[in-house]
């Protein structure tokens, strides 16, 4: 389920040194624990939760993590923007969003996977309209919930 990033990518060693210079100005460091939580969320394109971080972290590395833990450590990393949740089946799923575009989500609710897609023209949209009432987002996720067309077959 989990690669290791390859220390030889770019993207990864970019991110990487940005989100240890984001916490080192925020006086924290970038432990251990985190950086095994990053490299996760990194090689998963899927929204997963803290259950899942954990057993990926408790397959494929020597440190053991619990659910407290990660939990706390993803709280840090959303204070930072590092990352953002999405709640579908009273489940939060946390994806890593630096670098990435404005970007939606879908549920199916027969296989429980989340897909994505991105539209520029769907996020003006909402921004067009949000200003038009008045209302600055400082961020906002939106699940679009039914049925994928593999379990629609």
């Amino acid at each position: 389920m989990c690669r290791l990033p390859n220390v030889e990518n770019s993207e990864y060693l970019t991110l990487f040194n940005i989100i240890k210079k984001r916490f080192e100005q925020h006086s924290q460091i970038f432990t251990i624990n985190k950086q095994i939580i990053f490299k996760i969320l990194f090689e998963n394109s899927e929204h997963l939760s803290v259950d899942e971080i954990v057993s990926i972290s408790n397959k494929y590395f020597k440190q053991v993590l619990n659910n407290s833990t990660v939990y706390r450590i993803l709280s840090s990393f959303e204070v930072l923007g590092i990352v953002d949740n999405i709640v579908v089946d009273d489940k939060k799923r946390f994806e890593l969003v630096y670098f990435k575009q404005p970007h939606y989500h879908m549920y199916c609710q027969e296989c429980n996977q989340v897909f994505e897609f991105e539209s520029i023209d769907i996020h003006d949209m909402f921004l067009k309209q949000l200003k038009n009432v008045g209302f600055k987002p400082t961020n906002f996720n939106v699940i679009i919930n039914g049925i994928c067309s593999k379990c629609s077959k």
